[in-house]
């Protein structure tokens, strides 16, 4: 049985730590077992527990009404929930003209609408999007494109970053719904990532963008988000028997230089098992040289190119 220390169950459930102090103190939601020192204990049931009843609060459940429900009683919450979304999405009028018009002419909207800091206008072209277009189109053709172009205006001097800054949490939430709302359902792959952003590295939209890519081809993803130990990522990818690690790098720090990314790639390439791969995206300063002979290891270029190699599987 695969047991998780409280700082690896929150990442894997999405419930920041205190509140999961709180949930088994107040509620008795999840009471995880403790091991001779004290020291909490949480099994794979334990934290599909609590990611139900994230979910289930994200959509506007108290935690109070919902903590002592069994799981499946919680699945069944969670299956009508999703319904309602579905049904949602399916009964949204689509337009007559394609797809890739309608990114094209939703991103002149998104463009204008953030100029003129109407954030509610934003949330809503977005949520009428994700009824129109699949996971995979909303990245390529929607997401990518859009925080390319407020990067390159802001770089310019055209926007500021606080446009940014509200364009980045606006997506982040209708991804995250994404990631674990509608389409948790729809796996249909046996391969299984992970996705995280090294140690001290805090710039999470690439390796977002390709979990909602997996979302797309139905493969089953874990979803850890920044500033990741090595430890903690070698320990929860054996864990979790995972098949890829993708690994978001950037080189936004100056204070984080190469010999720290070089060594904490060596770290994970060395943990892998011969038919596991680390998938390095990004701009992040290291020495790909030392790594790209290694089958254990492949470099991403871009987006598509991640879509190449996942779809196939």
């Amino acid at each position: 049985m695969t047991e998780y220390s409280i700082q690896m169950a929150s990442r894997l459930s999405g419930v920041g730590i205190h509140t999961l102090r709180a949930w088994e103190k107040r509620y008795q939601a999840v009471v995880p077992q403790r091991s001779g020192n004290g020291r909490r204990i949480y099994t794979e049931e334990d934290i599909s527990k609590l990611r139900m009843l994230n979910e289930l609060c994200g959509f506007g459940s108290s935690i109070g009404s919902i903590a002592n429900h069994s799981s499946m009683e919680l699945e069944k919450l969670l299956a009508k929930f999703t319904e309602k979304d579905n049904k949602h999405v399916a009964e949204m009028p689509l337009t007559s003209v394609t797809d890739k018009v309608v990114s094209r002419d939703a991103l002149s909207h998104l463009l204008l609408a953030l100029q003129a800091y109407k954030l509610d206008v934003i949330s809503h072209e977005l949520n009428k999007l994700i009824g129109v277009l699949n996971p995979r189109e909303f990245v390529l053709d929607v997401l990518y494109p859009l925080l390319q172009e407020v990067g390159a205006r802001v770089k310019q001097g055209e926007m500021t970053l606080a446009q940014e800054f509200a364009i980045s949490s606006i997506v982040k939430f209708h991804v995250g719904h994404l990631l674990y709302g509608t389409f948790r359902n729809s796996r249909r792959s046996d391969k299984v990532f992970v996705f995280a952003t090294p140690e001290n590295n805090h710039h999470e939209f690439g390796i977002l963008l390709c979990a909602l890519m997996c979302v797309h081809y139905g493969h089953k993803f874990f979803y850890f988000g920044m500033n990741m130990p090595a430890d903690a990522l070698i320990q929860a990818t054996e864990a979790l028997e995972a098949d890829y690690v993708i690994l978001g790098t950037t080189n936004l720090l100056p204070e984080y230089v190469e010999t720290d990314l070089n060594s904490y790639l060596t770290d994970i390439v060395s943990a892998l098992k011969p038919t596991q791969k680390l998938i390095v995206g990004g701009n992040g300063n290291f020495a790909i040289d030392r790594f790209h002979r290694n089958p254990k290891f492949q470099y991403l270029t871009s987006l598509q190119h991640f879509d190449n190699l996942i779809k196939d599987l």
